[in-house]
């Protein structure tokens, strides 16, 4: 449900015969907030920062899904500890067990970690910066 929720961008995309991978992008946290360029989210198509508090850092990823919603999750397939993930045509593929989910809503297609896709978290987008409550990722904790 989280994903439903996300804002709609303008251009949705259409990765049919692509492969992507995660590119690195800086992230800030100000005023309680982890804040993304989104412009840079929609260059790089798949996106990856990072979270670096005091006592937690945590992977996260953004990318644009097919249907125009901002997607943002914890970068994690929890059951193997990956993470790293590729977008190839409408899925999302694990980087190392190949478990893979719908990319619009990360429902399990194939693989062992089927049921513990990346974990979605909300955000919204206001100008051209991607917005994430700090405590959501800090108070983050694993499914399994």
């Amino acid at each position: 449900p989280v994903i439903q929720y996300q804002p709609k961008i303008p251009q949705a995309e259409n990765y049919d015969g692509v492969k992507l991978t995660m590119t690195p992008i800086p992230s800030k946290v100000e005023n309680g907030f982890i804040i993304i360029s989104l412009p840079q989210v929609i260059e790089k198509k798949m996106a990856s920062f990072t979270y670096d508090g005091k006592t937690t850092k945590v992977d996260l990823m953004a990318y644009i899904n097919p249907q125009g919603k901002l997607v943002t999750s914890i970068a994690m397939c929890e059951p193997c500890n990956s993470s790293k993930f590729s977008i190839e045509g409408d899925e999302l593929a694990c980087g190392n067990c190949e478990t893979r989910w719908k990319l619009s809503n990360f429902e399990g297609i194939q693989g062992s970690c089927q049921k513990y896709p990346p974990d979605p978290i909300a955000s919204e987008v206001i100008g051209d910066r991607v917005v994430i409550q700090e405590a959501v990722v800090k108070n983050w904790k694993m499914r399994i």
